[in-house]
Protein backbone atom coordinates (compact mmCIF):
# COMPACT_ATOMS: atom_id res chain seq x y z
CA UNK A 1 0.00 0.00 0.00
CA UNK A 2 1.00 3.51 -0.84
CA UNK A 3 3.02 5.45 2.19
CA UNK A 4 0.71 8.52 4.09
CA UNK A 5 3.45 10.41 5.04
CA UNK A 6 2.71 13.53 7.63
CA UNK A 7 6.04 15.30 7.88
CA UNK A 8 5.70 17.71 10.91
CA UNK A 9 8.12 20.76 11.56
CA UNK A 10 9.99 20.50 14.84
CA UNK A 11 9.59 23.29 16.46
CA UNK A 12 12.35 24.96 18.19
CA UNK A 13 10.33 26.01 21.15
CA UNK A 14 12.95 27.00 23.88
CA UNK A 15 16.77 27.79 23.29
CA UNK A 16 19.02 24.88 24.50
CA UNK A 17 22.33 26.42 24.78
CA UNK A 18 24.00 26.64 28.03
CA UNK A 19 25.01 30.03 29.24
CA UNK A 20 28.73 30.60 30.97
CA UNK A 21 26.97 29.98 34.68
CA UNK A 22 25.67 26.36 34.46
CA UNK A 23 24.41 23.90 32.29
CA UNK A 24 20.51 24.26 33.10
CA UNK A 25 20.27 28.26 32.43
CA UNK A 26 16.97 29.18 31.03
CA UNK A 27 16.98 31.52 27.74
CA UNK A 28 13.83 33.60 26.58
CA UNK A 29 11.55 31.59 24.08
CA UNK A 30 12.61 32.35 20.44
CA UNK A 31 10.22 31.35 17.59
CA UNK A 32 6.69 31.23 19.58
CA UNK A 33 5.20 32.50 22.98
CA UNK A 34 5.03 30.32 25.84
CA UNK A 35 1.71 31.03 26.54
CA UNK A 36 0.57 29.70 23.00
CA UNK A 37 2.64 26.36 23.32
CA UNK A 38 0.83 25.46 26.94
CA UNK A 39 -2.79 26.70 25.64
CA UNK A 40 -2.67 24.23 22.69
CA UNK A 41 -2.28 20.19 23.41
CA UNK A 42 -1.05 19.92 19.15
CA UNK A 43 1.77 22.33 20.54
CA UNK A 44 2.12 20.25 23.81
CA UNK A 45 2.22 17.01 21.92
CA UNK A 46 5.00 18.36 19.06
CA UNK A 47 7.33 19.56 22.19
CA UNK A 48 7.16 16.16 23.61
CA UNK A 49 7.92 14.57 20.12
CA UNK A 50 10.83 16.62 20.02
CA UNK A 51 12.11 15.44 23.63
CA UNK A 52 12.32 11.97 21.92
CA UNK A 53 14.63 12.98 19.42
CA UNK A 54 17.17 13.36 22.36
CA UNK A 55 17.21 10.03 23.23
CA UNK A 56 20.97 9.18 22.20
CA UNK A 57 21.53 5.36 20.29
CA UNK A 58 23.92 3.03 19.50
CA UNK A 59 24.43 3.08 16.44
CA UNK A 60 27.10 4.80 14.53
CA UNK A 61 25.86 8.11 12.94
CA UNK A 62 27.62 11.68 12.23
CA UNK A 63 26.36 12.53 16.17
CA UNK A 64 23.82 11.52 18.33
CA UNK A 65 25.40 7.65 18.43
CA UNK A 66 26.86 6.21 21.34
CA UNK A 67 28.99 3.20 19.93
CA UNK A 68 30.27 1.72 23.04
CA UNK A 69 31.28 -1.98 21.37
CA UNK A 70 34.24 0.25 20.57
CA UNK A 71 35.55 1.31 24.01
CA UNK A 72 34.79 -2.50 25.41
CA UNK A 73 36.32 -6.49 24.46
CA UNK A 74 33.50 -6.66 21.94
CA UNK A 75 35.12 -4.75 18.83
CA UNK A 76 37.92 -2.14 17.82
CA UNK A 77 36.11 0.38 15.90
CA UNK A 78 38.26 1.38 12.96
CA UNK A 79 37.22 4.87 12.19
CA UNK A 80 36.76 6.12 15.86
CA UNK A 81 39.68 4.76 17.37
CA UNK A 82 42.05 7.66 17.11
CA UNK A 83 39.59 9.00 19.49
CA UNK A 84 38.28 6.28 21.77
CA UNK A 85 41.76 5.57 22.34
CA UNK A 86 42.18 8.26 24.98
CA UNK A 87 39.77 5.99 26.74
CA UNK A 88 41.03 2.40 26.25
CA UNK A 89 44.95 3.35 26.63
CA UNK A 90 43.70 4.42 29.93
CA UNK A 91 44.32 8.13 29.55
CA UNK A 92 40.72 10.05 29.68
CA UNK A 93 40.92 12.83 31.86
CA UNK A 94 38.42 15.58 33.22
CA UNK A 95 39.83 18.57 30.43
CA UNK A 96 41.59 16.34 28.04
CA UNK A 97 38.57 15.15 25.38
CA UNK A 98 36.04 17.04 24.20
CA UNK A 99 33.50 14.84 22.76
CA UNK A 100 30.50 13.51 22.62
CA UNK A 101 31.53 10.05 24.20
CA UNK A 102 32.84 11.49 27.83
CA UNK A 103 32.15 14.96 28.37
CA UNK A 104 29.67 15.75 25.88
CA UNK A 105 27.17 13.70 27.25
CA UNK A 106 26.85 15.20 30.79
CA UNK A 107 26.32 18.82 29.17
CA UNK A 108 23.44 17.14 26.36
CA UNK A 109 21.66 15.11 28.69
CA UNK A 110 20.85 18.11 31.02
CA UNK A 111 20.23 20.07 28.32
CA UNK A 112 17.56 17.18 27.85
CA UNK A 113 16.85 17.43 32.15
CA UNK A 114 16.36 21.16 31.20
CA UNK A 115 13.53 20.55 28.92
CA UNK A 116 12.31 18.30 30.55
CA UNK A 117 11.64 20.40 33.17
CA UNK A 118 10.41 23.07 31.42
CA UNK A 119 7.49 20.62 30.35
CA UNK A 120 6.51 19.41 34.15
CA UNK A 121 6.68 23.14 35.12
CA UNK A 122 4.09 24.38 32.66
CA UNK A 123 1.85 21.79 32.15
CA UNK A 124 -0.46 22.38 34.44
CA UNK A 125 -1.31 25.84 32.52
CA UNK A 126 -2.88 23.37 30.19
CA UNK A 127 -6.36 23.07 31.02
CA UNK A 128 -7.61 19.85 29.15
CA UNK A 129 -10.89 19.69 27.13
CA UNK A 130 -13.45 17.38 27.66
CA UNK A 131 -11.54 13.90 27.03
CA UNK A 132 -8.63 15.43 26.69
CA UNK A 133 -7.24 14.57 30.14
CA UNK A 134 -5.72 10.77 29.41
CA UNK A 135 -3.44 12.13 26.76
CA UNK A 136 -2.32 14.78 29.18
CA UNK A 137 -1.62 12.48 31.89
CA UNK A 138 -0.02 10.13 29.48
CA UNK A 139 2.33 12.65 27.50
CA UNK A 140 3.26 13.66 31.33
CA UNK A 141 4.09 10.43 31.93
CA UNK A 142 6.60 9.95 28.82
CA UNK A 143 8.25 13.00 30.20
CA UNK A 144 9.24 11.55 33.52
CA UNK A 145 10.01 8.27 32.02
CA UNK A 146 12.73 10.61 29.73
CA UNK A 147 14.05 12.33 32.51
CA UNK A 148 14.50 9.28 34.41
CA UNK A 149 16.41 7.63 31.34
CA UNK A 150 18.84 10.85 31.45
CA UNK A 151 19.60 10.09 35.12
CA UNK A 152 19.74 6.44 34.58
CA UNK A 153 22.53 6.94 32.03
CA UNK A 154 23.74 9.93 33.93
CA UNK A 155 24.53 7.18 37.27
CA UNK A 156 25.26 4.86 35.29
CA UNK A 157 28.47 6.91 33.87
CA UNK A 158 29.48 9.19 36.85
CA UNK A 159 27.80 8.04 39.95
CA UNK A 160 25.73 10.44 41.89
CA UNK A 161 24.99 13.30 40.07
CA UNK A 162 22.82 16.66 40.92
CA UNK A 163 19.41 16.10 41.14
CA UNK A 164 17.79 19.38 39.33
CA UNK A 165 14.34 18.95 38.93
CA UNK A 166 13.45 22.86 38.33
CA UNK A 167 14.51 25.19 36.16
CA UNK A 168 16.86 28.12 36.99
CA UNK A 169 16.55 31.78 36.94
CA UNK A 170 18.94 34.71 37.94
CA UNK A 171 18.24 34.18 41.62
CA UNK A 172 18.99 30.64 41.66
CA UNK A 173 21.99 28.64 43.61
CA UNK A 174 23.67 27.43 40.94
CA UNK A 175 25.93 24.77 43.52
CA UNK A 176 23.91 22.29 43.70
CA UNK A 177 25.73 19.35 44.92
CA UNK A 178 25.78 15.81 43.92
CA UNK A 179 22.98 13.83 45.23
CA UNK A 180 24.25 10.23 46.46
CA UNK A 181 23.67 7.14 44.32
CA UNK A 182 20.86 5.61 46.65
CA UNK A 183 19.16 9.16 46.20
CA UNK A 184 19.50 9.14 42.71
CA UNK A 185 18.50 5.93 42.10
CA UNK A 186 15.28 6.13 44.63
CA UNK A 187 14.00 9.33 42.62
CA UNK A 188 14.65 7.37 39.24
CA UNK A 189 12.22 4.64 40.62
CA UNK A 190 9.74 7.04 42.05
CA UNK A 191 9.44 8.73 38.64
CA UNK A 192 8.98 5.68 36.69
CA UNK A 193 6.57 4.47 39.42
CA UNK A 194 4.53 7.28 38.61
CA UNK A 195 4.94 7.53 35.41
CA UNK A 196 3.81 3.60 34.97
CA UNK A 197 0.40 4.18 36.01
CA UNK A 198 -0.39 6.84 33.22
CA UNK A 199 1.33 4.81 30.38
CA UNK A 200 -0.65 2.48 27.84
CA UNK A 201 0.95 -1.20 27.74
CA UNK A 202 1.85 -2.16 24.27
CA UNK A 203 -0.97 -3.76 23.08
CA UNK A 204 -2.75 -0.35 24.23
CA UNK A 205 -0.65 1.60 21.88
CA UNK A 206 -1.44 1.58 18.31
CA UNK A 207 -1.64 3.26 15.15
CA UNK A 208 0.42 6.62 15.68
CA UNK A 209 1.04 5.82 19.47
CA UNK A 210 3.22 2.34 18.81
CA UNK A 211 6.88 3.23 19.33
CA UNK A 212 6.02 5.70 22.21
CA UNK A 213 7.12 5.13 25.69
CA UNK A 214 5.07 2.24 27.46
CA UNK A 215 4.03 0.54 30.92
CA UNK A 216 7.04 -2.27 29.97
CA UNK A 217 9.61 0.05 29.11
CA UNK A 218 9.03 2.15 32.10
CA UNK A 219 9.57 -0.82 34.15
CA UNK A 220 12.30 -2.00 32.01
CA UNK A 221 14.33 1.18 32.90
CA UNK A 222 13.20 0.71 36.19
CA UNK A 223 14.97 -2.28 36.40
CA UNK A 224 18.15 -1.26 35.29
CA UNK A 225 18.69 1.53 37.44
CA UNK A 226 17.90 -1.16 39.95
CA UNK A 227 20.48 -3.82 38.76
CA UNK A 228 23.47 -1.11 39.13
CA UNK A 229 22.05 -0.23 42.69
CA UNK A 230 22.75 -3.86 43.27
CA UNK A 231 25.59 -4.52 41.51
CA UNK A 232 29.29 -4.86 43.49
CA UNK A 233 30.10 -1.28 41.65
CA UNK A 234 27.89 0.51 43.81
CA UNK A 235 26.88 -1.81 45.91
CA UNK A 236 29.83 -2.33 48.46
CA UNK A 237 28.41 -3.72 51.55
CA UNK A 238 26.35 -6.50 49.40
CA UNK A 239 22.83 -5.21 50.36
CA UNK A 240 20.91 -8.62 49.23
CA UNK A 241 17.85 -7.32 49.41
CA UNK A 242 19.07 -4.41 46.67
CA UNK A 243 18.71 -7.93 44.58
CA UNK A 244 15.18 -8.64 45.87
CA UNK A 245 14.25 -5.06 44.24
CA UNK A 246 15.33 -6.46 41.08
CA UNK A 247 13.63 -9.24 41.11
CA UNK A 248 10.06 -7.70 42.34
CA UNK A 249 10.81 -5.56 39.46
CA UNK A 250 11.32 -8.14 36.68
CA UNK A 251 8.51 -10.02 37.95
CA UNK A 252 5.97 -6.67 37.58
CA UNK A 253 7.04 -6.60 34.05
CA UNK A 254 6.65 -10.58 33.01
CA UNK A 255 3.70 -10.40 34.67
CA UNK A 256 1.97 -7.50 31.88
CA UNK A 257 2.41 -10.59 29.66
CA UNK A 258 3.04 -8.18 26.74
CA UNK A 259 6.39 -9.65 25.59
CA UNK A 260 7.32 -13.17 24.57
CA UNK A 261 11.37 -14.30 23.19
CA UNK A 262 11.47 -14.09 19.42
CA UNK A 263 12.44 -17.34 17.41
CA UNK A 264 14.17 -14.70 14.47
CA UNK A 265 17.15 -13.89 16.54
CA UNK A 266 18.52 -12.35 13.28
CA UNK A 267 15.54 -10.79 12.21
CA UNK A 268 14.20 -9.03 15.80
CA UNK A 269 16.52 -6.24 15.15
CA UNK A 270 15.55 -5.20 11.96
CA UNK A 271 11.37 -5.51 13.26
CA UNK A 272 10.43 -3.33 15.99
CA UNK A 273 7.32 -4.91 16.01
CA UNK A 274 8.49 -8.02 17.31
CA UNK A 275 6.80 -9.69 20.10
CA UNK A 276 10.50 -9.68 21.98
CA UNK A 277 10.90 -5.66 21.39
CA UNK A 278 9.56 -3.54 24.59
CA UNK A 279 11.15 -0.14 23.44
CA UNK A 280 12.96 1.49 20.14
CA UNK A 281 13.94 4.01 18.77
CA UNK A 282 12.58 4.03 14.60
CA UNK A 283 14.36 6.04 12.06
CA UNK A 284 13.68 8.12 9.14
CA UNK A 285 15.96 9.12 6.15
CA UNK A 286 14.66 12.60 6.39
CA UNK A 287 13.89 15.36 9.19
CA UNK A 288 10.37 15.63 10.65
CA UNK A 289 7.75 12.65 12.16
CA UNK A 290 5.82 10.29 10.01
CA UNK A 291 3.52 8.06 10.14
CA UNK A 292 3.81 5.02 7.66
CA UNK A 293 0.58 3.71 6.81
CA UNK A 294 1.23 -0.33 5.55
CA UNK A 295 -0.29 -3.15 6.96
CA UNK A 296 1.31 -3.97 10.17
CA UNK A 297 3.10 -0.70 9.55
CA UNK A 298 1.46 2.40 11.36
CA UNK A 299 3.57 3.63 14.41
CA UNK A 300 5.88 6.43 15.71
CA UNK A 301 9.20 7.34 13.54
CA UNK A 302 11.73 9.70 14.78
CA UNK A 303 13.99 12.02 12.33
CA UNK A 304 16.76 11.50 10.89
CA UNK A 305 18.85 8.21 9.57
CA UNK A 306 21.55 6.24 10.78
CA UNK A 307 24.92 5.49 8.89
CA UNK A 308 25.21 1.32 10.23
CA UNK A 309 24.60 0.09 6.92
CA UNK A 310 27.72 1.59 5.60
CA UNK A 311 29.75 1.80 8.55
CA UNK A 312 28.71 -2.13 8.94
CA UNK A 313 28.65 -3.39 5.69
CA UNK A 314 31.82 -5.18 4.34
CA UNK A 315 33.72 -3.72 1.67
CA UNK A 316 32.99 -5.87 -1.27
CA UNK A 317 29.32 -4.25 -0.69
CA UNK A 318 30.34 -0.77 -0.49
CA UNK A 319 30.93 -0.55 3.69
CA UNK A 320 33.62 0.21 5.55
CA UNK A 321 32.93 -2.76 8.09
CA UNK A 322 34.70 -0.28 10.52
CA UNK A 323 33.42 -1.84 13.68
CA UNK A 324 35.74 -5.22 14.14
CA UNK A 325 34.78 -7.40 16.42
CA UNK A 326 37.86 -9.01 18.43
CA UNK A 327 38.71 -12.76 17.87
CA UNK A 328 38.80 -13.45 21.80
CA UNK A 329 35.19 -12.58 21.94
CA UNK A 330 34.29 -14.73 19.16
CA UNK A 331 36.12 -17.32 20.94
CA UNK A 332 33.45 -16.99 23.53
CA UNK A 333 30.50 -18.28 21.24
CA UNK A 334 30.03 -21.74 22.06
CA UNK A 335 30.41 -24.88 20.02
CA UNK A 336 26.61 -26.56 19.66
CA UNK A 337 27.84 -28.95 22.58
CA UNK A 338 27.70 -26.15 24.68
CA UNK A 339 32.01 -26.19 25.04
CA UNK A 340 33.66 -22.62 24.45
CA UNK A 341 36.59 -23.95 22.05
CA UNK A 342 39.43 -21.77 22.49
CA UNK A 343 41.10 -21.23 26.06
CA UNK A 344 43.63 -19.22 25.07
CA UNK A 345 46.63 -18.56 22.72
CA UNK A 346 50.47 -19.20 22.49
CA UNK A 347 53.35 -18.62 20.55
CA UNK A 348 54.62 -15.72 18.90
CA UNK A 349 53.19 -12.55 18.73
CA UNK A 350 52.47 -12.67 14.64
CA UNK A 351 51.58 -16.49 14.79
CA UNK A 352 49.70 -17.24 17.91
CA UNK A 353 48.52 -21.09 18.32
CA UNK A 354 45.10 -21.12 19.80
CA UNK A 355 45.02 -23.52 22.69
CA UNK A 356 41.73 -25.83 21.87
CA UNK A 357 39.52 -26.96 24.61
CA UNK A 358 39.95 -30.69 24.42
CA UNK A 359 35.96 -31.19 25.59
CA UNK A 360 34.85 -29.26 22.31
CA UNK A 361 35.03 -32.99 19.98
CA UNK A 362 32.88 -30.91 17.93
CA UNK A 363 35.61 -27.86 17.02
CA UNK A 364 37.80 -28.02 13.68
CA UNK A 365 40.09 -25.20 13.81
CA UNK A 366 40.70 -25.61 10.21
CA UNK A 367 36.48 -24.46 10.05
CA UNK A 368 36.93 -22.47 13.06
CA UNK A 369 33.34 -21.31 12.73
CA UNK A 370 31.13 -24.66 11.71
CA UNK A 371 29.30 -26.53 14.57
CA UNK A 372 28.84 -22.69 16.80
CA UNK A 373 26.50 -21.25 18.67
CA UNK A 374 24.00 -19.61 15.65
CA UNK A 375 23.87 -16.26 17.21
CA UNK A 376 27.75 -15.87 16.21
CA UNK A 377 26.19 -16.32 12.36
CA UNK A 378 23.46 -14.11 13.45
CA UNK A 379 25.85 -11.36 14.86
CA UNK A 380 29.06 -11.24 13.09
CA UNK A 381 30.23 -11.21 9.63
CA UNK A 382 33.18 -13.40 9.20
CA UNK A 383 35.63 -15.27 6.04
CA UNK A 384 32.90 -17.33 3.99
CA UNK A 385 29.84 -16.70 5.32
CA UNK A 386 27.09 -15.94 3.10
CA UNK A 387 25.91 -12.42 3.06
CA UNK A 388 23.45 -10.76 0.79
CA UNK A 389 23.84 -14.15 -1.52
CA UNK A 390 27.13 -14.79 -1.49
CA UNK A 391 29.80 -16.11 0.51
CA UNK A 392 32.57 -13.22 2.36
CA UNK A 393 36.18 -13.11 0.84
CA UNK A 394 37.80 -11.66 3.90
CA UNK A 395 41.05 -13.15 3.07
CA UNK A 396 44.05 -10.80 1.87
CA UNK A 397 43.09 -10.04 -1.53
CA UNK A 398 39.57 -11.16 -1.53
CA UNK A 399 36.47 -9.03 -2.10
CA UNK A 400 35.81 -8.11 1.46
CA UNK A 401 39.75 -7.87 2.01
CA UNK A 402 41.37 -4.41 2.91
CA UNK A 403 41.85 -2.03 -0.04
CA UNK A 404 46.25 -0.90 0.64
CA UNK A 405 45.60 2.12 -1.64
CA UNK A 406 42.59 3.23 0.67
CA UNK A 407 42.56 5.56 4.04
CA UNK A 408 43.24 3.57 6.81
CA UNK A 409 40.27 4.92 8.85
CA UNK A 410 38.03 4.00 5.95
CA UNK A 411 38.47 0.93 5.03
CA UNK A 412 38.43 -2.01 7.28
CA UNK A 413 38.41 -4.85 8.16
CA UNK A 414 41.87 -5.20 10.55
CA UNK A 415 40.88 -8.18 12.99
CA UNK A 416 38.82 -10.15 10.17
CA UNK A 417 35.43 -9.56 11.25
CA UNK A 418 32.61 -7.49 10.91
CA UNK A 419 29.16 -6.80 12.94
CA UNK A 420 26.06 -8.26 11.70
CA UNK A 421 23.65 -8.10 14.11
CA UNK A 422 21.22 -5.25 13.19
CA UNK A 423 22.05 -4.93 9.34
CA UNK A 424 19.23 -4.64 6.35
CA UNK A 425 21.03 -6.61 4.13
CA UNK A 426 18.47 -5.60 1.34
CA UNK A 427 20.10 -1.93 1.42
CA UNK A 428 22.17 -1.58 -1.72
CA UNK A 429 25.53 1.55 -2.24
CA UNK A 430 22.98 3.57 -4.38
CA UNK A 431 20.25 4.02 -1.78
CA UNK A 432 22.40 6.49 -0.07
CA UNK A 433 24.15 6.17 3.30
CA UNK A 434 21.07 6.84 6.00
CA UNK A 435 19.13 3.42 7.51
CA UNK A 436 16.20 2.77 8.76
CA UNK A 437 15.88 0.11 10.83
CA UNK A 438 14.74 0.02 14.41
CA UNK A 439 17.80 1.01 17.66
CA UNK A 440 16.26 -1.53 20.44
CA UNK A 441 16.63 0.19 23.24
CA UNK A 442 15.07 -2.83 25.42
CA UNK A 443 14.19 -6.35 24.63
CA UNK A 444 12.59 -9.24 26.74
CA UNK A 445 16.01 -11.75 26.78
CA UNK A 446 17.67 -8.69 28.66
CA UNK A 447 15.65 -8.80 31.78
CA UNK A 448 15.48 -12.67 31.60
CA UNK A 449 18.83 -12.22 32.06
CA UNK A 450 18.62 -9.91 34.95
CA UNK A 451 16.21 -11.98 36.50
CA UNK A 452 18.88 -15.06 36.52
CA UNK A 453 21.18 -12.75 37.98
CA UNK A 454 18.53 -11.22 40.67
CA UNK A 455 17.91 -15.36 41.25
CA UNK A 456 21.73 -16.11 41.44
CA UNK A 457 21.94 -13.78 44.03
CA UNK A 458 19.24 -14.63 46.53
CA UNK A 459 20.21 -18.35 46.63
CA UNK A 460 17.65 -19.36 43.86
CA UNK A 461 19.52 -21.55 41.50
CA UNK A 462 17.52 -23.45 39.88
CA UNK A 463 15.03 -20.33 38.86
CA UNK A 464 18.43 -19.11 37.87
CA UNK A 465 18.92 -22.09 35.40
CA UNK A 466 15.25 -21.90 33.83
CA UNK A 467 15.59 -18.40 32.67
CA UNK A 468 18.93 -18.34 30.77
CA UNK A 469 17.67 -22.00 29.20
CA UNK A 470 14.77 -20.66 27.92
CA UNK A 471 17.30 -17.93 26.10
CA UNK A 472 19.35 -20.65 25.70
CA UNK A 473 17.18 -22.76 23.91
CA UNK A 474 14.35 -20.96 22.33
CA UNK A 475 13.51 -22.13 18.09
CA UNK A 476 15.94 -20.56 16.24
CA UNK A 477 19.20 -20.86 19.11
CA UNK A 478 18.89 -24.63 20.46
CA UNK A 479 22.02 -24.54 22.77
CA UNK A 480 22.02 -26.89 25.12
CA UNK A 481 20.84 -26.23 28.54
CA UNK A 482 23.56 -25.07 31.45
CA UNK A 483 22.70 -26.74 35.11
CA UNK A 484 23.81 -24.97 38.31
CA UNK A 485 27.04 -26.98 38.86
CA UNK A 486 30.43 -25.33 38.68
CA UNK A 487 30.58 -21.14 38.97
CA UNK A 488 26.64 -20.65 37.91
CA UNK A 489 27.94 -16.35 38.35
CA UNK A 490 30.22 -17.02 35.19
CA UNK A 491 27.41 -18.88 33.31
CA UNK A 492 25.30 -16.08 33.66
CA UNK A 493 27.84 -13.48 32.77
CA UNK A 494 29.09 -15.78 29.82
CA UNK A 495 25.34 -15.85 28.35
CA UNK A 496 24.64 -11.81 29.00
CA UNK A 497 27.84 -11.45 27.19
CA UNK A 498 26.80 -13.97 24.04
CA UNK A 499 23.20 -12.73 23.68
CA UNK A 500 23.51 -8.78 24.09
CA UNK A 501 26.40 -8.43 22.28
CA UNK A 502 26.83 -5.57 20.36
CA UNK A 503 24.13 -3.71 21.71
CA UNK A 504 25.75 -1.54 24.44
CA UNK A 505 24.89 -3.30 27.01
CA UNK A 506 28.77 -4.92 27.73
CA UNK A 507 30.39 -1.96 28.81
CA UNK A 508 27.80 -1.39 31.37
CA UNK A 509 27.67 -5.03 32.44
CA UNK A 510 31.48 -5.77 32.63
CA UNK A 511 31.81 -2.04 35.07
CA UNK A 512 29.07 -2.87 37.74
CA UNK A 513 30.53 -6.25 38.02
CA UNK A 514 33.64 -5.12 38.51
CA UNK A 515 35.70 -6.99 35.81
CA UNK A 516 36.42 -4.34 33.26
CA UNK A 517 40.45 -3.80 35.05
CA UNK A 518 40.58 -7.66 33.33
CA UNK A 519 38.45 -8.05 30.46
CA UNK A 520 39.40 -4.47 28.97
CA UNK A 521 42.82 -4.62 29.31
CA UNK A 522 43.40 -7.02 26.78
CA UNK A 523 45.38 -6.94 24.14
CA UNK A 524 43.41 -7.44 20.43
CA UNK A 525 43.92 -10.52 18.99
CA UNK A 526 43.04 -10.78 14.92
CA UNK A 527 43.02 -13.34 12.41
CA UNK A 528 44.01 -13.35 9.37
CA UNK A 529 42.12 -16.09 6.47
CA UNK A 530 44.34 -17.04 4.25
CA UNK A 531 43.10 -18.44 0.63
CA UNK A 532 44.19 -21.74 -1.43
CA UNK A 533 43.47 -20.93 -4.63
CA UNK A 534 44.32 -24.63 -6.21
CA UNK A 535 41.66 -26.01 -3.17
CA UNK A 536 39.36 -23.23 -2.11
CA UNK A 537 40.47 -24.22 1.53
CA UNK A 538 41.17 -21.65 3.91
CA UNK A 539 43.63 -21.89 6.79
CA UNK A 540 43.83 -18.88 9.39
CA UNK A 541 47.08 -16.92 11.28
CA UNK A 542 46.12 -15.52 14.72
CA UNK A 543 48.56 -11.82 15.76
CA UNK A 544 48.13 -9.35 18.38
CA UNK A 545 46.27 -6.61 16.69
CA UNK A 546 48.81 -4.30 18.22
CA UNK A 547 51.75 -6.68 17.99
CA UNK A 548 51.07 -7.44 22.02
CA UNK A 549 52.65 -4.29 23.48
CA UNK A 550 50.06 -4.56 26.18
CA UNK A 551 48.51 -1.16 25.37
CA UNK A 552 45.27 -1.58 26.47
CA UNK A 553 44.71 -0.66 29.98
CA UNK A 554 41.52 -0.24 32.39
CA UNK A 555 42.88 1.83 35.57
CA UNK A 556 40.43 1.75 38.82
CA UNK A 557 39.40 5.43 37.64
CA UNK A 558 37.58 4.45 34.46
CA UNK A 559 34.54 2.64 36.06
CA UNK A 560 33.43 6.20 36.53
CA UNK A 561 33.72 8.42 33.68
CA UNK A 562 35.23 12.23 34.90
CA UNK A 563 33.02 15.34 35.27
CA UNK A 564 33.53 17.64 32.58
CA UNK A 565 36.53 20.04 33.67
CA UNK A 566 34.32 23.01 33.29
CA UNK A 567 31.61 21.60 35.86
CA UNK A 568 34.21 21.33 38.34
CA UNK A 569 35.61 25.10 37.19
CA UNK A 570 32.11 26.88 37.71
CA UNK A 571 30.85 24.74 40.53
CA UNK A 572 31.23 22.90 43.89
CA UNK A 573 30.75 19.87 42.34
CA UNK A 574 33.39 17.37 43.90
CA UNK A 575 35.31 15.18 41.15
CA UNK A 576 34.81 11.15 40.48
CA UNK A 577 38.20 10.00 42.17
CA UNK A 578 41.47 9.63 40.09
CA UNK A 579 40.93 12.80 37.78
Amino acid sequence: MKNIRFAILILILLPVSSCEDDFLDLKPLDSISEANVWEDLNLIELYVNDRYNELPHGFPQWAGGLRMTGITDESYHMHEARFLDKYTQGGLTSGSLNMYYFNGFWLDAYKAIRNQNIFLENIDRYEPNTGEEDRVRQLTAEIRFLRAYFYTELISRYGGVPLITTTFNVNSNFDVPRASFDDCVEFIVNELDEAIVDLPNRGDAIGASFGRITKGAAIGLKIRALMFNASPLFNVANDISKWQQVADACEELFNLSQYTLSSDYQGLFLNPMDSEVIFFKQFLDQFGFELVDEPSDFYFHYRGGHNINEWRFPNGDGGWISENPRQEFIDQYETVSGHIPVLGYTGAPNNLQPIINPNANDYNPNNPYQNRDPRLRYSVLYDNTEFKGRNLEMWTGGKDSRDPNVDFWWNGHRLGYGIRKSLDESWNLNDGVSGGQPWIYMRLSEFYLTYAEAQYHLGNYSTAVTYINQIRQRPGVNMPPINSSGDLLQKIKHERKIELAFESNRWYDARRWLDAEVDFAKDIIAVEPINNPSTGTRSYRYFYFEGGTGNRSFPQSHYLWPIPIEEILKSNLQQNPGY
